[in-house]
């Protein structure tokens, strides 16, 4: 059961997700809540979602230690952003990678929250962008092995199912 700091933070999310995109407000509640720990973790000011630099961002960066999934243990990155350690996971040919990676750092909700918008209707994601307001598929979407995938964790979609419920519960049913 959600504490009522977790409520209160999904709640909050979900109203400014209404307002600010077009996709399920659950979905991005959801996904908010994985990516930060229910806001316990955001990245910078208010990255809420775990975006990287990428190639083009000219906005402000934060370097910070994190945890991906790759399926080659030749993964490289350009500096500062660099390789920690690397393991072989128990199942599949994948490593599991501790890497600094540089993030995007938003001066706002609503900025973050276009920012996730914005990266989500970028053409590696077409297949899923069809179905933003059903937030069960578009999880599946995103998370397909159609296009590129949003996460790199293999628990990832199941996670983020299970908090859509959660958020349902919370934001939706009275």
């Amino acid at each position: 059961m959600a504490t009522a700091a977790q409520r209160d933070f999904a709640r909050s999310i979900y109203a400014a997700a209404q307002k600010a995109t077009d996709i399920a407000p659950e979905f991005v509640t959801a996904q908010a809540i994985l990516e930060s720990g229910w806001g316990k973790s955001r990245i910078g000011k208010f990255n809420l979602f775990g975006i990287t630099r990428g190639s083009n961002w000219k906005g402000h960066t934060v370097l910070i230690l994190t945890h991906e999934y790759f399926n080659t243990p030749n993964r490289t990155f350009t500096a500062p952003e660099k390789v920690v350690s690397i393991a072989k996971c128990k199942t599949g040919n994948r490593w599991y990678y501790t890497v600094y990676r540089l993030f995007k750092d938003f001066d706002s909700l609503e900025e973050c929250l276009q920012e996730h918008t914005r990266l989500l209707q970028k053409p590696g994601f077409a297949d899923a962008w069809l179905h933003r307001q059903n937030a069960e598929e578009f999880a599946h979407r995103i998370c397909d092995a159609q296009g590129v995938r949003y996460a790199t964790s293999p628990t990832y979609l199941t996670q983020l199912l299970i908090l859509i419920q959660t958020v349902r519960k919370i934001c939706v049913q009275k």
